[in-house]
């Protein structure tokens, strides 16, 4: 894409800004460590954020009042730094030409975004772009799912978590423990209530209690 028509696009998503907007932008930098602040907003600048929004469970198609929801949980990095972490977002993906405009790095804080997403399809296929990955605000992002349901995400999280960065996944979990403990008890809670009856009677042959004791 030529740069006066990416200006373009960027230049009407702004003039569509209004105050929830705004708050979107707010707690989605949230989630990130300062010095990735400029980072962050040129992600943001792509997103549609100003648009239109609609879930799609069942393929039922709704509008949906707001694109985060907030269930806000607090994290602690290593170096001290807070950030906070997010349930779901609502937004369509942007463009590919517009994400293939982005560095490396703004690509990876946009999958990031993209993993909170409502639609299991895309979480996945976002943390299958980051496999590889491993910064600290990276690991978070895909410690989120290992608390989640959708059990085609916990094998493919399964492959990113290696001999050779289990310590950073241990390092961080020290650090927030009660984050951990949640994690587990969501793990325990959802092999119980979706696969303990149909595959996994015994909850040490399901993934993500495998994935939850190999870090603990």
């Amino acid at each position: 894409m030529d740069n006066s028509k990416y200006s373009k696009v960027l230049c009407q998503q702004e003039n569509k800004e209004t105050d929830l907007t705004n708050e979107y932008r707010q707690k989605l930098k949230n989630l990130f460590p300062e010095f990735l602040c400029s980072d962050v907003e040129k992600v943001l600048a792509i997103m549609p954020l100003a648009e239109p929004i609609y879930g799609d469970p069942y393929e039922q198609r709704y509008k949906v009042n707001n694109g985060i929801h907030v269930k806000l949980t607090d994290i602690q990095l290593t170096t001290g730094e807070v950030i906070c972490l997010i349930s779901r977002i609502y937004f369509a993906e942007p463009s590919v030409e517009l994400e293939n405009e982005l560095t490396e790095t703004q690509k990876q804080i946009l999958n990031c975004i993209y993993s909170r997403h409502h639609n299991g399809y895309i979480r996945e296929k976002r943390l299958k772009h980051l496999f590889g990955f491993d910064h600290e605000w990276v690991i978070f992002f895909k410690l989120q799912l290992l608390g989640e349901y959708v059990i085609e995400i916990l094998f493919e999280l399964d492959k990113h978590i290696t001999d050779s960065n289990i310590n950073q996944y241990k390092q961080l979990i020290f650090n927030n423990i009660k984050y951990w403990e949640q994690t587990k008890s969501r793990v325990t809670s959802y092999w119980n209530e979706y696969y303990r009856h149909p595959n996994y009677k015994k909850i040490e042959d399901y993934i993500g209690y495998k994935i939850m004791k190999r870090i603990n």
